[in-house]
This record gives structure tokens, sequence and C-alpha cells, in this order.
């Protein structure tokens, strides 16, 4: 059995999938979420996953673990 990606992972996959379009990115990110192949540690504050996706991308592309390059 293997293990999940990170959010990390699969936001950097995803990404690359669609090649930067963002809007296409995060739609498909919270979409694995709810199929459970995103899973958040803790949600105190009850963030959409369309959010989150949202919040992990823009700190992907902040901090550079996220290019488009």
């Amino acid at each position: 059995m293997g293990t999940a990606p990170t959010q990390r992972d699969l936001m950097r996959d995803l990404f690359r999938r669609f090649a930067g379009d963002e809007r296409r990115t995060v739609a498909e990110y919270a979409a694995a979420e709810r199929r459970g192949e995103a899973v958040r540690r803790s949600d105190v504050h009850r963030t959409s996953p369309e959010e989150y996706a949202r919040r992990l991308l823009a700190d992907g592309l902040k901090k550079g673990w996220l290019g488009k390059g």
C-alpha cells in the first residue's frame, strides 16, 4: 500500500498537468479533496475546498515551491 501524496505534491502535479492554469488547478484540487485524495490535518476555520486550494496555490507561488517554469 502506498501513501497519499502530500498537499503540496498534489498541487504541484495539478499545476504542471494544467500548464499553470490557476482556475483549473484550483477546481481539480478541490475535487480531489472531496474524493479524499487530499486530506487536511485540521480545518478549524471550516474553509471550503476551493478557498483552501486558492490559498495553497498562492502560498506555493509566493514561496517558490510552485513555479510556472
